[in-house]
Formats: structure tokens, C-alpha cells, sequence
């Protein structure tokens, strides 16, 4: 097992590199791959599972995140007449657009502001993770249009 420190903000890139990212149609509903995913390579099911495993934490730091994140929001916004919240990035009503509609000045929202200094905050937080190192042999077996560069440059076996 080795050690890998990372920033809680490069849990996302690592999850979307172990297990793929989609992108999502709002009009139709239909989801397209963007990448595949590291974990949907073909690989040898020592390699596939301890990559599991590591997914298994990477996870549910996500989920935490994503809840600190939910807390901020409803910190800082403000909720519609739907009870939806959100934080807008400029004081309402401030807004200043050309006669071409294009938005040339506006006053920050004071409230964004301190969101984005405090989730800022959390996400450049280092965290450290357990992993198993991918041998060598297995990249060299895997073709792939793919590029997973934070694992090639963080998960693979060291040459000493």
C-alpha cells in the first residue's frame, strides 16, 4: 500500500477518472459519454479490485463534500417561491448589459463571496488515501483513446 496526499477539490477529477463521465441532454434526458472510465478498462481483477476499493473511499469523500457543499448553499443563498436555493454571483438588480444584451458591470454578491472563500477553504484541504500502486505491466496491456492523467501521474507503481 502507498500513500497518496491529494486535495479534497482533485476528489472529483479522481472519481470521474475511475468511473467514467457522462454528459446529460437537458432537452432529451439521453446521457453521452465523455470518459469512459478507469475502472471500465480492461484489467486484471487483482488491479480491478483494489482500484475498487479505492473508489469505495473516493466515494464517500465525495458524498461528504457534496453535503459541506449543500450546507454552504443554504448557508449563504437565499431559497424561490419554489423553496429551490441558490446563490446568485451579483447583488439583484445591479446588473448593467449593453445594447447587445452583454453584461458589462455588475456588483458581487457579498454573499457569494464568502461561499467561495470558505468552500475554497475546504477543497484545497489535503487528504491522504490508501491505495494499491497499478503495476507497470498492467498499463502497458491497456489500449485506450482514453487519458487519465491524474492516475497515470499518482497511482502508478514508482520505478525505483
Amino acid at each position: 500500500m502507498e500513500t497518496l496526499k491529494i486535495k479534497l477539490g482533485n476528489i472529483y477529477l479522481l472519481e470521474s477518472e475511475l468511473n467514467g463521465l457522462s454528459q446529460t441532454n437537458q432537452e432529451t434526458g439521453e446521457s453521452t459519454p465523455i470518459l469512459k472510465g478507469f475502472i471500465n478498462e480492461k484489467l486484471p481483477l487483482s488491479t480491478k479490485f483494489w482500484l475498487l476499493e479505492l473508489n469505495k473511499e473516493v466515494q464517500a469523500i465525495k458524498a461528504t463534500l457534496e453535503s459541506l457543499r449543500e450546507d454552504l448553499i443554504k448557508k449563504y443563498g437565499t431559497a424561490n417561491d419554489q423553496g429551490q436555493i441558490s446563490i446568485p454571483l451579483y447583488q439583484a438588480g445591479s446588473e448593467v448589459y449593453d445594447t447587445d444584451g452583454k453584461l458589462i458591470d455588475a456588483k458581487p454578491n457579498e454573499a457569494y463571496i464568502k461561499f467561495q472563500e470558505e468552500y475554497s477553504g475546504l477543497i484545497n484541504e489535503e487528504k491522504e488515501l490508501q491505495y494499491t500502486p497499478i503495476p507497470l505491466t498492467v498499463i502497458d496491456k491497456i489500449e485506450t483513446d482514453e487519458t487519465y492523467s491524474f492516475i497515470l501521474q499518482n497511482l502508478i507503481e514508482k520505478i525505483s
